[in-house]
């Protein structure tokens, strides 16, 4: 173990999971929170994935009459016609879907 894992207080973090985390943030001990997840975090919260036939964000994108997916968030795709970005953007703003906690 290094030392960030085998310090006591991050062990007890580790034995009560994010139950812990959260009562820490609560009572405002816990001043700097790192998250590191994976790509599948959104879809739990009904964002959808990129890339799954059918459902996916590159699979549902017609509506903006983009040259490719992918054009959507491509930096000089933008610069020429950013509207497509922020409807989607829109779309996918925050209280547009379920909070995990």
């Amino acid at each position: 173990m290094d030392n960030f894992t085998s310090h006591p207080s991050t062990l007890k973090l580790l034995d009560h999971g994010l139950a812990a985390v959260v009562r820490l943030m609560k009572l405002g001990r816990c001043k700097n929170i790192v998250v590191v997840a994976g790509a599948g975090i959104s879809t739990a919260s009904g964002i959808p994935d990129f890339r799954t036939p059918g459902t996916g964000l590159y699979a549902n994108l017609e509506k903006y009459n983009i040259p490719y997916p992918e054009s959507i968030f491509n930096i000089d795709y933008f610069t020429n016609d950013p509207l497509p970005f922020f409807s989607l953007a829109k779309s996918l703003y925050p209280g547009n879907h379920r909070h995990l906690l």
